[in-house]
Formats: C-alpha cells, sequence, structure tokens
C-alpha cells in the first residue's frame, strides 16, 4: 500500500496501530521477562553442592566481629555492709573477627544436608576498646556454681562441704586478665580438687582450667551436628533446621520451647511475607529466639525489612503465656524467674546462669535493682537482624545477649554468709555482620532483573 497516496486521517490510524503493537510487545516481553527472571532465581536458589549459593553458604561471605563487654565488680569486699549494693563496670568491647566454615557436609536424600560449623576466633586488638591483659574481678564461678549445687543438701554433708571449699581454692570472687577470662583460660585451685575427687555432690569435672570459651576456639564439634532442608522442592523450608545431634529437641527446656525449629542464621527462607517473624537456634543459648518484623528499611541502598526481639522475648509466662515452659517445672507456678531473664540451668550442668538483653533491658527491675551499673541503652542493646525479603540474605546482624550469675545467700557457706541475693552481671556477647559493598552490588543486580 502507498502511504503517500494515504490521506492524513489514514496515515495517524496505521501510526497509532503500530506504536499500540510495539507497545504491547513491549510491555508483553517485560512482563514475561519479569515472571521468567524472578522464577529462574528462586530454582537456582535452593542448596547444593556447587549450586548459586553454596560457596557463601559453606563459608560466611561478610565479616562478622564478636564483641564481648566483661563485667569488673569494683566492690566485692564491700557487700556484706548493710545497704551497699554490688557495684558492677562494664569493661570493653573485646573485639575478636570470626570465620565460620561448614565442615563434614552431607547431602541426605530427603533433601536435607548434614555438618557441622567450625568457628575460629581471632582478637582484634585495633577494634577492641581494652586491653587483653586488663585485669577483670568477677565472682568465682567454680565456687559459687559448687555452693548452688549444694544448697538444698542436709546441714551435715554442707558443713563439711564448706570446709572442703575453704581449704582449696573457693572464694566469693576472683581477678584475672580478659583474656583469661574469655580464651586463654586460667588454673583453679577448687576445679583442680573437684576434678581428683570425681564427686557424686557434684557434675563431673574433666579440667582445672575454667574460661567461658574454654576450647571452643577452632572446634568444629562445639555448636553440633546440624541437618537442615536445602529448599529443594519447597523453598519455604530453605534453610529450616530438623535436627540438632540427631533430635529435634534439646531436651533442655520442656514441650514447645525445646523444641527445634527456625534457622542456623545461615541460610533463609526467601519471598518471605512482610508480616512474617523470623526464628533462629543458637547453640549458645540453648533455645531459639524469635525476631518480630519492626521496620521497612534500606541497608547500602537495599531494601530490607527489620527484625527485633521483642519485651517477652526472655519471658517466663508472666507476659506471654506461651513462654511458661522456659520456667524450670521445680519453680511453677510460683517461683518461676521475673520476666526478663531465662534460667539456662538445663543445659549448664544445673548452674545458676541466666540469658537476658544487655543491661536487663525490658527485664523486672527487680534484676537491676539489688545492684549499681546497669544502664540499658536501646540503641546499643538491641537485638536485631535486618533482611532482604525475596532473596531472604541477611545485611545487618546485631545479636545481643547478656550473661549473668545468680548469687545467693547461704548461711551455711562461709563465702555466701550475710550477702544479700543478686544477679551478677558476667558478660555480654554481640554478634555483628554488616554486608559488604561486593556482595550489595550482587544483591542489586539480581533485585534489577527480578523487578
Amino acid at each position: 500500500m502507498c502511504c503517500s497516496c494515504c490521506g492524513v486521517l489514514q496515515q495517524k490510524i496505521w501510526l497509532f496501530l503500530t506504536a499500540t503493537i510495539f507497545l504491547a510487545s513491549g510491555l508483553i516481553l517485560v512482563i514475561s521477562w519479569r515472571d521468567f527472571a524472578t522464577n529462574y532465581i528462586y530454582k537456582i536458589l535452593p542448596l547444593t553442592a556447587g549450586s548459586f549459593i553454596y560457596d557463601k553458604w559453606v563459608e560466611t561471605p561478610i565479616p562478622v566481629y564478636l564483641h564481648i563487654y566483661l563485667f569488673n565488680w569494683t566492690n566485692p569486699e564491700q557487700v556484706r555492709i548493710k545497704r551497699v549494693k554490688p557495684h558492677f563496670e562494664e569493661i570493653g568491647p573485646f573485639v575478636y573477627r570470626e570465620e565460620k566454615i561448614k565442615e563434614d557436609v552431607t547431602w541426605n536424600s530427603n533433601k536435607t544436608v548434614s555438618f557441622f560449623g567450625k568457628r575460629t576466633w581471632y582478637f582484634e586488638p585495633e577494634l577492641s576498646g581494652a586491653p587483653i591483659d586488663v585485669p577483670i574481678t568477677c565472682p568465682h564461678i567454680p565456687s559459687l556454681a559448687a555452693a548452688y549445687t549444694i544448697r538444698n543438701k542436709p546441714r551435715l554433708v554442707k558443713f563439711a562441704f564448706n570446709r572442703v571449699l575453704n581449704n582449696n581454692g573457693g572464694a566469693l570472687y576472683a581477678t584475672h586478665t580478659a583474656g583469661e577470662w574469655l580464651f586463654d583460660a586460667f588454673y583453679d585451685e577448687l576445679l583442680d580438687y573437684a576434678m581428683k575427687l570425681n564427686s557424686s555432690l557434684s557434675p563431673p569435672i574433666d579440667t582445672n582450667e575454667f574460661a567461658w570459651f574454654l576450647n571452643r576456639n577452632g572446634s568444629k564439634e562445639f555448636d553440633g551436628l546440624f541437618t537442615i532442608h536445602t529448599g529443594q522442592g519447597n523453598l519455604r523450608q530453605m534453610g529450616e533446621i530438623k535436627f540438632w545431634n540427631g533430635l529435634n529437641h534439646t531436651g533442655y527446656f520442656d514441650d514447645e520451647c525445646g523444641r527445634i525449629n527456625g534457622s542456623t542464621s545461615d541460610l533463609w527462607v526467601p519471598n518471605r511475607s512482610h508480616d512474617e517473624y523470623i526464628t533462629i537456634y543458637i547453640t549458645d543459648t540453648c533455645r531459639i529466639i524469635n525476631l518480630m518484623p519492626t521496620a521497612e528499611t534500606k541497608v547500602a541502598g537495599i531494601k530490607a525489612i527489620k527484625y527485633e526481639t521483642q519485651p517477652d522475648t526472655f519471658d517466663n509466662g508472666q507476659r506471654n503465656t506461651d513462654m511458661k515452659c522456659y520456667c524450670p517445672k521445680e519453680l511453677q507456678p510460683n517461683n518461676c524467674p521475673a520476666t526478663g531473664a531465662t534460667h539456662m540451668g538445663s543445659c549448664t550442668q544445673d548452674l545458676p546462669i541466666f540469658l537476658s538483653h544487655p543491661h536487663f533491658m525490658y527485664a523486672d527491675e527487680s534484676y537491676a535493682h539489688k545492684i549499681n551499673g546497669m544502664e540499658p541503652n536501646y540503641d546499643r542493646h538491641k537485638f536485631f537482624i535486618t533482611m532482604e525479603p525475596k532473596l531472604g540474605i541477611p545485611l545487618q546482624v546485631n545479636a545481643n545477649v547478656m550473661v549473668s550469675l545468680q548469687v545467693r545467700n547461704d548461711s551455711d557457706i562461709t563465702i555466701l554468709h550475710d550477702i544479700n541475693d543478686f544477679y551478677a552481671p558476667l558478660l555480654t556477647i554481640s554478634s555483628k555482620a554488616e554486608v559488604t559493598d561486593e556482595l550489595a552490588s550482587e544483591i542489586k543486580v539480581i533485585q534489577f532483573i527480578m523487578i
């Protein structure tokens, strides 16, 4: 057809039809490409040997740093003076760079994978707020642990125990360097005696040294054997823990509080809805921790959702009846710890160790009221994970907890008579990580393809 012969109206109609066809084709191509790209990316997301995410899973792709603060007990000799509260001074942080590598990776036929997570820590003096050899005074854990174990024995037994404690290194407190308290360890006379005694009155003692992370550095077995779902065939299960050391229940807490689920924090369910909470299991806490979505934000220019712990995270049933199973059965129903701290005795050989937010943030005022030095600060002490929801990639992590020890008066034990009961803060631990520029660029490219 000769367009030069067409009228002006006909030319406009042909031009409009041609433009419409090209526009429609473009829209179809764009929509089809978006669906194709999204489906392709979700198809390659499941974890397999040599897959898209395998290298980033087997070795943590972003730098992780462990920030540890120790609490220095400044007035241990004055605690028997009436109305004098124990005073604790936070020292640190002592910063360690963490390397985590999956070892003994075994692919199972039921679309799960089993592995050990080997963690190695390297002290970073330039990033730390105090030298590693600074002296720190803390409650003497071996003595107070032994006294707690013997607390309900007949007085005659306690009398004999007290003599042993006084003659073999028993003490209310001890002073060692920060490095010794954390990884390097120190010789302890009482532990040495208990190890040789091998008494039925105390848990088995296999070393005469003490450190919070004794024999942890470079150990692949300590965190246990995890079995998680790879996401093959069901992305909604990707990264979900199926077994820990071959079991789906820790045995540390009753009922649902001991059930293992959630993520190890290395692999997450992608395409998560914005109102959905996330769950992690951390071996050191002996329990799962839920984090609720609190805000939409951006990290390195990437749209993300921030998930945080809540005031009832370390509840024992007072704020949330579903948390009642975190109270030891022997203390139910009326003697559970006040809200805000989880009793960890079931996984610490019956020691009076408690887990909470740092500085007893969100906890009942009774914890901080009996001591001095607690200054909870939301911006410093919040526990959060910020995640890109479509891919399920964490962009920021600040896993922040505090460990404390219950110190109880006991008129039959010399080191504990004439003191008031209190909770002694021992250390706060914060595992911090943030996405690198390189990984952020990769995520942005994938997001652009999926738009």
